[in-house]
């Protein structure tokens, strides 16, 4: 009896370490390789903010928030943005895709819905790289802003919790 409950403990510990995507065979075999390939597992999302400007604003959505992925090494920490001098950094015909401030992830936000996007292996030299990615869906508590105030007329929302986990789910080659 003792063996079975061991069993399924070690079983237990085994499933949460396993990411929740199946990397591609040249993929796992790149990560075998290298002592720098830790592909993603999951990631954190902490204090997003999102402003969305009234209809006759011609201001564009503003969104701010802080990304952390300590599952690879060396860990990635980053602040991401967009604003109306945010660049579109995705594959010409794909939703748009905004750099963080590190280059390495990158996000989409449409319809309420935060898609992260992270490179695996960055240290790697491949022919086409691959991304890991994974998507969130923030509660968010808003409030309107006023044309007079400081960021001016529209909704402004923060996410509850503050701090937000996610797994991974994809790892694919980069679109570009």
């Amino acid at each position: 009896m003792l063996h079975f409950v061991l069993a399924i403990v070690a079983a237990a510990q085994l499933a949460v370490a396993i990411p929740a995507y199946t990397a591609s065979l040249k993929t796992s075999r790149v990560a075998d390789k290298s002592n720098f390939c830790v592909l993603p597992q999951e990631f954190v999302v902490r204090n997003f903010h999102v402003w969305i400007p009234q209809a006759a604003d011609n201001s564009s959505i503003i969104i701010n928030f802080d990304y952390t992925d300590d599952s690879v090494m060396p860990a990635i920490v980053t602040e991401c943005h967009l604003n109306q001098t945010s660049i579109n950094v995705g594959a010409a015909g794909l939703a748009p895709r905004y750099a963080c401030d590190n280059a390495l992830v990158n996000f989409i936000w449409t319809k309420g819905t935060l898609t992260l996007i992270e490179r695996a292996c960055p240290h790697e030299t491949q022919s086409r790289p691959y991304e890991a990615t994974g998507v969130l869906k923030p509660k968010l508590n808003c409030f309107k802003s006023m044309r007079d105030s400081k960021i001016g007329g529209g909704v402004a929302c923060a996410s509850t919790p503050k701090v937000m986990s996610a797994e991974f789910i994809s790892l694919q080659p980069t679109p570009n």
